[in-house]
């Protein structure tokens, strides 16, 4: 699937620093991933370090896992290549503000995994997914993550 660039540099910024504020007010150091092309940032806390890749969604908002307008959470397959890399993914809501987080080996199990074809938002083509039931999510609404 084509990487929209775009998308990318008024999105990427805005999930990085909310997640950091995000992280930071739970006592974690944050640090940006010194490799541009790796997993968005690491966090520290209680010497413990830990991953985290940043999305933001737009179109579908939502606040808590009950008013998630899915069964499951999408999480894209390009970012399956870090599997030997323990991370949280987290996923940004743009129009609310909530987040919801799921760890990377929970995500890339080949049963959640699905093909379908892409037409919207200057996307087009078939891309690959991991569906991953919302229950095995973290929800975080916009009170507690802003």
């Amino acid at each position: 699937m084509k990487f929209l660039k775009e998308s990318f540099e008024t999105n990427d910024p805005l999930g990085r620093a909310l997640l950091t504020d995000y992280l930071e007010r739970r006592g974690h150091d944050v640090y940006p991933n010194p490799d541009r092309y790796g997993i968005d940032l690491y966090s520290i806390k209680e010497d413990k370090k830990l991953w985290w890749e940043v999305e933001v969604k737009i179109g579908r908002p939502w606040t808590t896992m009950e008013d998630f307008q899915f069964p499951t959470v999408s999480f894209l397959s390009r970012k399956k290549k870090w599997e030997d890399t323990d991370f949280w993914y987290c996923i940004i809501c743009s129009e609310t503000r909530a987040a919801l987080m799921c760890f990377s080996s929970i995500i890339f199990k080949e049963e959640y995994r699905e093909e379908k074809y892409i037409n919207k938002g200057g996307r087009r083509g078939k891309d690959s997914f991991y569906r991953v039931p919302k229950k095995y999510c973290i929800f975080v609404e916009p009170k507690d993550f802003i």
